[in-house]
């Protein structure tokens, strides 16, 4: 198996910052943003305040999917198709928001039932209520128990920026720092594997070079 986070490393933004731009609270958000990603903040302490600031509706989530898509890294599409041709399978295990991330999965060939994302709670209006606290993903250590679960299948990379991504490092064959997007050094120090170009196509040769998955 293939996994892939999503906000820089499929994509070139981080989407939670991009919602932030919209209600004027960027710098704020931002700043949080980064202390969990270089693994000075708690994900799930940073996610009840950045959702606090930002409270995006479900109409903001769907613009947001199409940032996504308009962001994405340029071969991303032909690395995931590349990966299934070769009997691979994708997963997308990112604690982004389901409903941007299933735009952007769709559009690169990733099923939907191999995403794993935030999900959220919207009123009758489709404006913001709240997080799914009982998903896995808003709490701290999410990402490693889900790739936990995926990695019973068989071996596994997971391919990530951020600090919570590295967290997987145990419970997988390979983790994959990708500082394509923004090099972060607690990530660089301590990835099986660092690759800093603007590309996924590496991950091709990571397979292709023996390293099973």
């Amino acid at each position: 198996m293939v996994v892939f986070d999503c906000d820089s490393t499929l994509t070139k933004i981080e989407g939670v910052d991009l919602l932030a731009e919209l209600k004027g609270r960027e710098k704020e958000v931002k700043a949080l943003t980064e202390m969990t990603m270089n693994g000075h903040l708690l994900f799930s302490q940073a996610l009840h305040q950045r959702l606090e600031m930002v409270k995006p509706t479900k109409k903001e989530l769907l613009w947001l999917g199409g940032q996504y898509i308009e962001n994405r890294l340029s071969d991303a599409r032909e690395v995931i198709a590349r990966l299934k041709e070769a009997g691979r399978k994708v997963y997308i295990v990112t604690g982004g928001y389901r409903e941007a991330v299933e735009i952007l999965a769709e559009y690169l060939g990733v099923k939907k039932r191999n995403v794993f994302a935030l999900d959220l709670k919207f009123g009758k209006n489709e404006n913001y209520l709240g997080p799914n606290w009982k998903n896995p993903l808003s709490q701290h250590d999410g990402k490693r128990e889900i790739l936990r679960r995926i990695s019973k299948q068989g071996k596994t990379i997971f391919v990530g920026d951020g600090a919570t991504d590295l967290e997987t490092k145990d419970v997988v064959d390979l983790f994959v720092g990708f500082g394509g997007v923004v090099v972060r050094p607690i990530v660089k120090e301590n990835a099986d594997v660092f690759l800093e170009e603007l590309s996924l196509l590496p991950i091709l040769k990571i397979v292709q070079k023996g390293r099973k998955t």
